[in-house]
């Protein structure tokens, strides 16, 4: 075969092997992932282009409209796809999906605690990890 001949179905054949779960879990995971990214590129966006780096913003946008870290709430999404993607069965990812749910909601309510005590016009309706809920 020559270098540049590509046997593609050596490639594809272990993702049509795949199972329905998978596929799911791997879009639960892009999606978290891609909320991610953009909670990212508002936090980042917040200092962008300022002299004065030591005044603190309140972000909006995305999920910012309904709760304080949805960084945090996107991590866990992120989490929940691998849970799926194993097909719900696997008590290693289990637990791992049940820290990283401990750990980001511990840190959320605090990050949400020092937004309502910094900022007077933070929007009260805003919760701190899941909307609606927390």
């Amino acid at each position: 075969m020559l270098a540049t001949e590509v046997d593609w179905w050596r490639f594809l054949n272990p993702l049509i092997q795949l199972r329905w779960y998978s596929w799911i879990g791997a879009a639960i995971f892009f999606w978290g992932w891609i909320h991610q990214h953009h909670c990212h590129a508002i936090l980042g966006s917040l200092r962008e282009n300022r002299e004065d780096n030591d005044e603190y913003v309140v972000p909006h946008g995305d999920w910012f409209q309904y709760v304080s870290s949805p960084h945090y709430l996107a991590e866990i999404v992120i989490y929940a796809g691998f849970v799926v993607a194993s097909g719900c069965s696997d008590l290693t990812i289990w637990l791992l999906w049940g820290f990283t749910v401990v750990n980001l909601v511990l840190a959320a309510a605090e990050t949400h605690r020092w937004y309502l005590h910094k900022f007077d016009n933070y929007p009260r309706n805003r919760f701190a990890i899941f909307p609606f809920v927390y």
